[in-house]
């Protein structure tokens, strides 16, 4: 029999010595094999990131909010891999961009940005030219009056004029606040404020939750750990869906959402704000699996753990190998590391953990060039109070 450290290791004792690294690594997640990368500088505190295509030319470009700048970067893709800044980027966007949204706000044909300046009460509405560059629509910025000020926004057509309107947050009154756009990129004030439960702080989205055809709002609850479900009636009003507002988990913050079981009903996935969570336990990725009619379940084995994410920020989904099955993200702005969990047919996650520089910063996930695999981009910011610039960083599929 084989020798460890002078003990003489029996067939049984290699078994169960087997038994127990094998229960260690369950709850361990392995790390990553090393992903191809391209790092891109971009301006002082990159925060949160877009992708569309904003030149007109079916390829995706990346958008990302410069925090410090009070700017965005428009990079501008190939197809190929490779990124450059758009003619005229950065563009001034107001103070403290934290959110970004993007739509067609004047019916032009091309893609605009909308922004939400936090600290502030203001949404930035920057118009594109269909060729990477933007300019504020003719009343931008936006008071929103909301309180204390604005984090997230999302945009949807909630009237059924045509027309994108915009939803942020006003979490000092457990309200959202609605916008109707005009159509030429505008937005009509004042805004129209919808109940929700206690402080939907920093994250709002916009899906069809009940499979009416008609947007609905989705936020995440901090201080009552649940999130509101309020269903649209395509005429411009919300109302809470069956059971909304619904348990989330603890302390719930960043929120996405995806088709992670492929019933084609939308479910979303949560993240907690780890200083307002008492027991670590709790600290994992809460995934709800979406009726169809707007309720929730939580799938078998949520909350994925994050016991190696100090600081989990923002949460993402996709393809990352190609093998149809969908994966999640998540940025850990405080150990500098990404958490993956990658799906299977089975329904279960295996968790690989990527060292990066984080900071507190953007995450977004699409396929760049092409492969039909899923790629990572996240920005990173350097150490609190230096004034060189940060940057972005592509992780791609594999």
């Amino acid at each position: 029999m084989k020798h460890l450290s002078g003990i003489r290791l029996t067939a049984a004792s290699i078994l169960i010595l087997a038994a127990v690294l094998l229960a260690t690594n369950y709850f361990r997640a392995a790390p990553a094999q090393p992903f191809e990368k391209t790092v891109i500088t971009i301006g002082k505190e990159p925060g949160s990131i877009a992708i569309a295509d904003v030149n007109h030319d079916g390829l995706p470009d990346l958008i990302v909010a410069n925090t410090a700048d009070e700017t965005v970067s428009i990079l501008l893709g190939d197809g190929k891999g490779h990124f450059n800044p758009a003619p005229g980027s950065p563009f001034a966007c107001g103070k403290s961009p934290n959110d970004i949204a993007v739509a067609d706000m004047n019916h032009d044909g091309y893609l605009d940005l909308i922004v939400a300046n936090t600290e502030t009460p203001f949404i930035t509405v920057l118009l594109g030219d269909g060729k990477g560059g933007f300019k504020p629509s003719a009343h931008s910025p936006f008071s929103t009056q909301s309180r204390p000020h604005v984090h997230g926004v999302a945009v949807a057509d909630f009237n059924g004029d045509r027309n994108p309107d915009v939803v942020t947050d006003s979490w000092g009154n457990n309200q959202i606040l609605m916008f109707l756009g005009d159509g030429a990129g505008n937005l009509l004030l004042p805004g129209r404020a919808f109940a929700t439960g206690k402080r939907p702080y920093e994250r709002l989205r916009s899906a069809d939750f009940n499979q009416d055809g008609k947007p609905d709002i989705v936020t995440t609850n901090l201080d009552d750990n649940t999130v509101s479900i309020l269903l649209g009636d395509g005429k411009g009003q919300l109302h809470d869906a069956p059971g909304s507002p619904l348990a989330a988990g603890a302390a719930p913050w960043a929120v996405a959402v995806d088709d992670m079981n492929r019933d084609g009903k939308a479910d979303l996935l949560i993240l907690p704000y780890e200083p307002d969570v008492r027991d670590p336990k709790q600290v994992g990725v809460t995934v709800l699996l979406g009726n169809g009619k707007g309720g929730f379940t939580k799938m078998s084995g949520s909350p994925l753990p994050l016991a190696e994410c100090r600081g989990p920020q923002r949460v993402a989904t996709g393809d990352l190998n190609g093998d149809d099955f969908r994966d999640i993200v998540v940025s850990c702005a405080q150990n500098n590391k990404l958490m993956l969990y990658f799906g299977s047919k089975d329904g279960s996650f295996r968790a690989e953990t990527v060292e990066i520089q984080t900071g507190w910063s953007g995450l977004a996930v699409a396929d760049l060039n092409g492969d039909r695999k899923d790629d990572i981009v996240i920005t990173n910011n350097p150490e609190s109070g230096k004034a060189s610039p940060g940057t972005v960083t592509i992780l791609w599929g594999k």
